[in-house]
């Protein structure tokens, strides 16, 4: 039987279907491949193509300089200097900034610039320091600066806190605006200032702390530490001393302030806030080539005597030094008026205690005998505008060892006593002339026959003998050169420095000024 034609045309063109359709499946897969080839090769080529990170800092960081006929777009400078400008500038991992270093510490910018250091070193020293002020507790601690800033004086204040809340530490600081040194208490302030401080916090502190009664902060067995009020600023007319945490040896940490006010403060100063110098100021002028005495007048003021005394003054060129006894200014108008009449005229006046009491034993009445340094220097300084430098106790006394380890001030004695106050006559109506001219005699006789160059003189202004004798030996001694001078100006003319806690009795030979009593 015939097979039928059509039959063997089906299976060739089955054939021919099934090869053409492997070829096409070749061709899509070759295509597919070749697509995917090309599109990566463009996509390395693509210049809009955002690099990554990693790239995108090396470029900006490295020398813009492309490769020749490279198609990639350099990026604008602007955002070199963005990328390239970070905000903190963060230091290398290995040196990280202390935190406290940048959030701890406010205000530091009103410090005038010479002084920021000191402040900087000191406030990030008490940040570091928290526990020791605050406990263990103390956390997130903050230094706060106030600065106060006068003609001649910088005074910063740093305030600690801790938990945002807590004053825990404060620190005070004064600098000399001139120079930006840091300034000691006793730098500032004379240290009879210092005295009354430390009479006033006996009550003042005790009131704080229980332990205050036991150290020599209150105790006046002991000499006063002048490192103790270091710690102090000025401020807001006042001047405010901040004890405790450092200042004080021997004391829990426990903080308080005093204030005083800046007025009374100013008195005591060597010059005040603008600068100018405050206290008695010596004439520049005299002659060195001429001899020189200094009379010296005790127990005043008494006004009607001394009234007759600068007359008597002013016709010699004279100036003398007056040791004043508090008690005679102190709410009296006619005392008052002459002892800023006396100071007015450019003589010295020194203390001569507040009520003349005289301590002869080492185991007097420690406090009584502070009382009557402080408060006789507070008159005087409230009266003139400054305080007296030198003292000389009640009877010349010079004995005492705890004078001489804790008074702050030279004390002076004399090398001519007049005894002027023996047979000396105050009022001359009530006796009559032979008695008088006898006492004016015999005064001026001695002084002016054992007068020698550097003496200190003793004599008393509530004598109307003593007047009159005075007179006559200026007339005298004048004709013969000598100059009349006051204590300060011998000393510094001579070349001598008196020191506190000393005796001076001349400066004619070297037993005689400036003798240690407390070694003999």
């Amino acid at each position: 039987m015939n097979t039928p034609k059509f039959g063997r045309v089906n299976r060739t063109r089955i054939i021919m279907i099934v090869m053409i359709a492997i070829v096409v499946v070749l061709l899509i897969i070759v295509g597919v491949l070749w697509f995917l080839t090309g599109r990566n090769k463009n996509n390395n080529k693509d210049p809009k193509t955002t690099p990554t990170p990693t790239q995108e800092i090396s470029m900006v960081t490295a020398t813009p300089t492309m490769a020749q006929g490279t198609k990639v777009t350099p990026t604008p400078t602007t955002k070199v200097v963005i990328q390239n400008t970070p905000t903190p500038t963060v230091k290398p991992t290995a040196t990280p900034v202390p935190t406290t270093a940048v959030t701890a510490i406010a205000g530091l910018d009103t410090v005038p610039q010479v002084m920021r250091q000191t402040v900087g070193a000191l406030a990030e020293e008490t940040v570091a320091d928290v526990e020791i002020w605050g406990g263990s507790k103390a956390k997130n601690p903050r230094v706060t600066i106030e600065t106060f800033t006068y003609p001649a004086f910088v005074s910063v204040l740093m305030t600690c806190t801790a938990d945002g809340t807590n004053d825990i530490h404060r620190e005070a600081i004064t600098f000399d605006k001139n120079s930006g040194d840091r300034l000691a208490a006793n730098q500032v302030f004379r240290e009879t200032y210092l005295a009354i401080i430390k009479e006033r916090l006996q009550t003042y502190a005790a009131e704080k702390d229980e332990t205050f009664k036991r150290t020599s902060f209150v105790n006046y067995e002991e000499a006063y530490k002048a490192s103790d009020y270091n710690n102090f600023y000025i401020h807001d007319n006042k001047v405010t001393f901040v004890f405790g945490n450092g200042t004080l040896t021997e004391l829990t940490h426990k903080e308080f302030t005093f204030d005083a006010e800046l007025a009374e403060a100013t008195a005591f100063m060597y010059k005040d806030v603008n600068g100018y110098e405050i206290g008695y100021q010596m004439r520049t002028n005299l002659d060195t080539s001429k001899p020189m005495i200094a009379i010296t007048f005790d127990d005043g003021p008494y006004e009607k005597r001394e009234s007759q005394l600068l007359e008597i003054f002013d016709r010699y060129n004279a100036k003398c030094t007056f040791f004043a006894i508090g008690e005679r200014i102190d709410g009296s108008k006619a005392g008052t008026r002459s002892i800023k009449a006396i100071a007015e005229k450019g003589h010295e006046v020194g203390s001569h205690t507040y009520s003349h009491v005289s301590f002869k034993k080492e185991d007097c009445d420690k406090q009584a005998f502070w009382t009557e340094i402080n408060k006789n220097n507070l008159v005087i300084a409230n009266t003139i505008g400054y305080a007296p430098t030198l003292i000389r106790m009640p009877g010349g006394n010079d004995k005492l060892d705890y004078m001489a380890k804790n008074l702050p001030m030279p004390m002076i004695n004399w090398f001519l006593d007049t005894r002027d106050w023996d047979g000396g006559i105050i009022y001359p109506e009530k006796n009559t002339e032979a008695d008088i001219n006898a006492k004016v005699t015999e005064v001026s006789n001695y002084v002016i026959e054992n007068a020698k160059d550097g003496q200190i003189i003793l004599m008393h202004s509530l004598y109307y003998t003593s007047a009159e004798a005075c007179n006559e030996i200026m007339a005298t001694l004048s004709a013969q050169g000598y100059q009349f001078v006051t204590v300060s100006e011998l000393f510094y003319y001579k070349g001598i420095t008196l020191e506190n806690g000393r005796v001076s009795y001349s400066t004619t030979t070297a037993k005689n000024y400036n003798r240690d009593y407390s070694k003999n």
